[in-house]
């Protein structure tokens, strides 16, 4: 029997907290945590949705300040001054991201206990990502593509802990006729592909399918929207594609597609794949190594390869065409996620992680 003993304090440290993977894999595991075993507080670099899900929660969140134009990057190194007296208060951080790197330094330099949380694939690893991962107490990856990414830099210890979110009792979505909406999620720029999509959409046969884009665009990404509706005003169907933004509920629109896309061009995990399958619809994604952990080819949806307009269009239309194939792909992949991917298998991995962290 485990001894009686205080929670541990816990300190989860993320830039982003508006709707994206990284930050919805956070807010899964606090939610999930035994508040008897850790007691957690987060800090974002400023406010923002998931800040006011985990206060809804009764979580102790604390930011910086707000996203402001232009300015909202600096809150990235400047919310590190929190460190400078939360550090006698907590047994850990917790930092999520590789753009977090200088966090961790900070905090080892304060000699706090500190765990580095890998999300992403950086083509070159910086300078200050090697450091971090080296000086941390544990580097934490997000998926076994992401750990395979990083296999050859030196951590002070290293663990896989595979994303996971949190499932309700709703029922995998019934598809019924013809499909209509055709639907991605995720931030809309180069790097995720949506002129792949767009190029796709305009050779399907169906005239009656809709393309919606949710996601939020950077300053940087601006030009790229503006071609990617030029595009469609061009191609003559631009009535049929729509761009509403970050959505505030994820899981409503994926119920209402008839597919979800995913045409990013690198991915160490797909959660917003993990998110829309959870809901009972199939999906069709790039054939990349973060994809192919979420995707079963041809039984929870299909995989292309990178860029193959052709192929992409082809099993858009399947799906968009066969009812029968949507509900029984979707069945499949409903079972697969909550059997894999439910943050009630998974949240006992992190207790024992802070635990082992705490006894070094």
């Amino acid at each position: 029997m485990r001894e009686m003993r205080q929670p541990l304090k816990v300190l989860y440290m993320l830039h982003d907290s508006r709707r994206s993977g990284v930050p919805a894999v956070m807010a899964a595991e606090v939610r999930a945590l035994d508040r008897s075993r850790v007691t957690p507080c987060v800090l974002f670099a400023y406010d923002g949705p998931y800040a006011e899900v985990l206060r809804a929660e009764g979580v102790d969140v604390r930011v910086f300040g707000k996203r402001r134009p232009f300015l909202w990057r600096m809150n990235r190194f400047l919310f590190n001054l929190r460190l400078l007296w939360l550090s006698r208060v907590f047994d850990l951080v917790h930092v999520h991201s590789t753009k977090l790197a200088c966090s961790v330094l900070f905090a080892k330099l304060l000699r706090m206990r500190a765990i580095y949380h890998l999300h992403e694939l950086p083509g070159n690893v910086a300078s200050g990502v090697r450091k971090a991962m080296a000086a941390a107490d544990c580097v934490v990856f997000c998926s076994h593509t992401c750990a395979e990414h990083f296999k050859s830099i030196p951590a002070g210890g290293k663990r896989t802990i595979v994303n996971a979110m949190a499932f309700d009792s709703t029922p995998p979505a019934v598809h019924h006729g013809r499909g209509r909406k055709v639907v991605m999620v995720g931030s809309i720029n180069q790097r995720k592909g949506q002129h792949f999509l767009l190029e796709a959409f305009s050779r399907l046969r169906d005239r009656d399918a809709e393309l919606w884009l949710y996601g939020t665009t950077g300053l940087s990404a601006h030009k790229y929207v503006h071609d990617l509706k030029a595009y469609a005003a061009k191609e003559g169907f631009a009535d049929r594609v729509f761009f509403p933004g970050p959505t505030g509920d994820v899981f409503s629109v994926f119920r209402e597609a008839a597919v979800v896309v995913h045409t990013s061009l690198t991915e160490s995990f797909g959660m917003a794949l993990v998110e829309a399958m959870s809901c009972g619809i199939p999906v069709v994604a790039h054939d990349l190594e973060g994809m192919r952990e979420v995707v079963q080819d041809g039984v929870t949806g299909f995989l292309v390869q990178p860029g193959d307009v052709q192929a992409l269009a082809a099993r858009i239309e399947e799906l968009l065409a066969d009812p029968a194939l949507r509900s029984r792909m979707g069945s499949a992949a409903w079972r697969a996620m909550r059997e894999r991917y439910d943050i009630v298998r998974r949240i006992d991995e992190y207790h024992e992680l802070y635990e082992e962290v705490c006894r070094r």
